[in-house]
């Protein structure tokens, strides 16, 4: 066996150091470069995950400030449209209205509200569906039907009352009939019954 120069010997050392080097990093740097460049972008992605729920907090934190008036809207929104047809509240504010008009309960001669619809006409088609299912978001109707017997003035005051009620009371017509100062009036109209609102 010839013995090497130096200069094999360097090279050889060289070439040794090389593969060192290349299977060092194939098997030890490079796996663990591939982990830290995966672990680098799971901390990337938590920290905007983060910065979603810290925009999610505040918009949160600033909704609980302001529950308190969303509370009250939610009250007089089911004050005015509650969700049942509350028919005995109905004839409590339908007579304090003719009491306050100097009427007298016994002046209101026709109360008669109809049982609430659900549904409403299609948008599109103009059908009109009375499943529950399609009515989830919309209006429920009923028709109501107050007839009153009283002076001229005590009628304008009653039906002053009416729009005044806490209770949202759309009128369709009023006919008046009468003589002498004393007139037969009757009120035609919707009252509304919708989904209460759901607690924020």
């Amino acid at each position: 066996m010839r013995p090497r120069t130096p200069a094999g010997n360097k090279l050889v050392g060289a070439v040794a150091l090389l593969l060192v080097a290349a299977l060092g990093w194939l098997l030890v740097v490079g796996p663990r470069t591939d982990k830290l460049t995966e672990t680098r972008a799971e901390v990337v992605m938590v920290q905007d995950r983060n910065d979603a729920l810290g925009l999610e907090l505040t918009r949160l934190r600033r909704q609980a400030e302001d529950l308190g008036a969303t509370r009250k809207v939610a009250r007089r929104l089911a004050e005015q449209l509650p969700p049942t047809a509350d028919q005995p509240g109905l004839f409590t504010a339908v007579t304090a209205a003719a009491v306050d008009a100097g009427i007298g309960s016994d002046g209101v001669t026709t109360l008669s509200p109809s049982a609430p619809t659900l549904g409403g006409p299609d948008p599109e088609t103009g059908a009109v569906s009375a499943s529950p299912a399609a009515a989830t978001n919309q209006l429920g109707r009923q028709e109501v039907t107050v007839s009153v017997a009283g002076s001229y003035d005590q009628t304008v005051r009653f039906l002053k009352n009416l729009e005044q009620m806490a209770r949202a009371y759309l009128v369709t017509s009023v006919s008046l009939s009468g003589q002498d100062g004393t007139y037969a009036t009757t009120v035609l109209g919707s009252m509304f019954v919708i989904q209460p609102v759901p607690e924020p």
